[in-house]
């Protein structure tokens, strides 16, 4: 039974790897587009279509709705296209950007939605990557201490600011570009927006006056991390240096 979910565990890594490449190559395919050909229009929804999803969290459905817009062209034709996404808040009269490209009849949806897609791609691919690539490594039998170490590096100094400043990005432009909200959420989203370039900054200068935060289990399938003195910081390296030269001499 063990071999079963772990078997079913490496199936999945490595379906949504490959689902992520394609996510990541049609997102990336996506803006090669806006930025090299198509123009740019303000599209009005016309019509929608409604889906009930369930939702299993809060035990009920919800509705979706996927938008149909129109929009001219400069040369006056008039274009009805349904979106490639679906919204849980839509009305008639509601506007889009779009980008539509007349060679190959496609529209892209320009704004939140296309942050969201790119976002989105880049997260997943980063992630199911890595994981690959460990699953690789250890089926090969190559040692993994490398492995986790790059992990670690890449996960605090890269994917993590990644994150933090994408996150940041996204309520700039919620507050600037968004749609029309009263006042005080745009006061909200302000404020969140300079605590999170504040604890960016502060994240940041740790990293790179005191290295990566140090991973300790406290709990069954609970860890915490956080930065140490530099004593400790060299009591660790002591100890995993010990590690290393035992596990080398019993190979030998």
């Amino acid at each position: 039974m063990t071999y079963g979910y772990i078997g079913l565990i490496l199936f999945c890594i490595n379906v949504f790897s490959i689902l992520s490449w394609v996510f990541m190559y049609s997102s990336s395919k996506d803006l090669y587009a806006i930025t090299t050909s198509g123009k740019q229009y303000t599209a009005t929804v016309i019509s929608f279509t409604e889906e009930q999803r369930y939702d299993s969290e809060d035990n009920r459905y919800y509705t979706m709705y996927q938008p149909t817009v129109e929009f001219t062209t400069e040369a006056g034709n008039v274009i009805a296209k349904e979106l490639d996404f679906s919204t849980s808040g839509l009305e008639v009269g509601d506007t889009y950007k779009v980008n539509y490209n007349e060679a190959n009849d496609k529209v892209i949806t320009l704004g939140f939605t296309m942050i969201m897609k790119l976002v989105g791609s880049f997260i997943f691919c980063f992630i199911f990557t890595l994981l690959l690539v460990g699953v690789i490594k250890f089926s090969l039998g190559h040692s993994m201490e490398g492995y986790k170490a790059f992990a670690s590096k890449i996960g605090f100094q890269f994917f993590i600011p990644f994150l933090m400043i994408g996150f940041n990005l996204l309520l700039i432009y919620a507050i600037f570009y968004g749609n029309e909200v009263p006042l005080f959420v745009t006061g909200l989203l302000i404020f969140f927006s300079v605590m999170l370039g504040l604890g960016t900054l502060g994240y940041l200068k740790m990293i790179f006056t005191q290295g990566e935060p140090k991973m300790k289990q406290v709990g069954p399938n609970k860890w915490v991390g956080d930065w140490e003195s530099k004593e400790a910081e060299e009591k660790y390296y002591q100890e995993r240096y010990k590690k290393e030269q035992r596990r080398k001499n019993k190979r030998r």
